[in-house]
């Protein structure tokens, strides 16, 4: 049996529709619902809209179901409310898809969705959404949003763009296992509650800069491609970062962790990670847990490589007192958890830094003071007491000279 189908041009505005059937009806043209209320139950389920669907100023005032619909044109949902529950699981929407200012008010699933152009959601509301196993091939706008109750992203794919600066994130929000193939921004972001990253991949720069995470913030096993910006972050609770497992494609990242707020620095782990591309100036390091770290090395080959922080390799003109109490804070962490190798290079590194630093920017006798001061003396005697040869070398020298001026 054929589907049934509109024919060209269908006009349904400012129609009260009640317990309205469209199920697997096709619309061949362009159809409005412009100011059209729907009461009771209405479906859509597995409609086909050929041309432009426009249901701008209509009132869902029941639940509706557009499960397994297509939309081959624009769909325009701007500024109206779903008082009920919004099914648009497995609907493939080939063109833009319009919910900007829109609200959700009952439970809205959009699981294995597909948006193929734009998914506009910018500053729209939702009281519980699913977006698991959506595919987001056009950009995804989702600035300013508020997800009221929890927001499920659990194995959903960005591929163009994920944009969710200001976004709020009232509930849970569950990314899990989803894949962000492009550019992803959640600058300005408040997660309220846990935010979950657990096994996400993200392929290009990540900004996570000013996010509030009032909540856990887990980013177990995850994998990061290219930059990750989380400066001036706040961290209110727990935070986990590790990598993928041994043997996956994941390239050492370059994150900026800088002047990030930790409230609980105790509940902040590092775990596994690499720090060789790692920048932590301005965070408050003390108490924070580091698990297994690997430093960049420093020097000239071989045994004279020293570990060191990434910010004195990468900034052009570290703070030095910033830099020093850096590695302080991280030589701190690791005698309390036991942790002894590197320890030794860590307090070389800091020693060197204190070394060499200006007094002020009036400091006229720097250079004099770098090479001629007892943490010279003490760098050329024995470094710092973390080079043996030269522990050695002074006692030898040292017996020399005693010998040569006995009577």
């Amino acid at each position: 049996m054929s589907k049934p189908a509109f024919v060209p041009f269908t006009s349904f505005d400012g129609r009260v529709l009640h317990d309205a059937d469209f199920r697997d009806v096709e619309f061949v043209d362009r159809v409005t619902f412009r100011n059209a209320q729907f009461t009771g139950r209405t479906s859509f389920q597995g409609a086909k809209f050929n041309g432009v669907g426009d249901f701008t100023g209509a009132q869902f005032l029941g639940d509706v179901d557009f499960s397994g619909a297509l939309f081959a044109e624009p769909l325009r949902f701007d500024k109206i409310r779903f008082a009920g529950k919004a099914n648009f699981s497995g609907v493939d929407f080939q063109h833009d898809a319009h919910f900007s200012e829109t609200e959700f008010a009952g439970d809205s699933n959009f699981s294995k969705a597909t948006f193929h152009a734009w998914a506009l959601f910018d500053k729209s509301r939702f009281e519980g959404v699913t977006f698991e196993g959506a595919c987001f091939k056009g950009s995804a706008n989702f600035t300013e949003v508020d997800f009221a109750t929890d927001a499920d992203f659990r194995k959903a794919r960005f591929i163009t763009y994920a944009d969710f600066p200001g976004a709020i994130f009232e509930g849970k929000a569950r990314f899990t296992g989803a894949s962000l193939e492009c550019k992803t921004i959640f600058r300005n972001a408040k997660f309220t509650k846990e935010a979950d990253f657990t096994d996400g991949r993200f392929t290009h720069p990540v900004n996570f800069s000013s996010v509030d995470f009032t909540g856990d913030a887990i980013f177990d096993r995850v994998s990061f491609l290219q930059f990750v910006d989380f400066k001036d972050a706040r961290l209110g609770n727990s935070f986990l970062l590790s990598p993928p497992p041994q043997g996956s494609n994941s390239l050492a990242p370059e994150i900026r962790f800088e002047s990030v707020n930790l409230a609980q620095p105790q509940k902040v782990r590092f775990s596994g990670i690499s720090f060789e591309r790692i920048t932590l100036m301005g965070t408050n390091l003390e108490e924070v847990i580091f698990e297994n770290p690997k430093w960049p090395l420093k020097g000239l080959l071989g045994a004279a490589k020293r570990a060191v922080v990434y910010d004195e390799i990468q900034k052009e003109k570290p703070d030095p007192q910033k830099l020093a109490r850096l590695y302080r804070d991280i030589r701190a962490n690791l005698k309390k958890a036991g942790t002894t190798r590197d320890l030794g290079d860590l307090f070389y590194s800091e020693m060197e830094v204190r070394r060499k630093q200006r007094r002020g920017e009036k400091d006229s006798l720097y250079f004099l003071r770098r090479y001629l001061s007892p943490y010279t003396l003490f760098w050329l005697v024995c470094g710092y007491g973390q080079r043996l040869l030269r522990v050695i070398g002074a006692i030898t020298l040292a017996g020399a000279v005693f010998w040569s001026i006995r009577p």
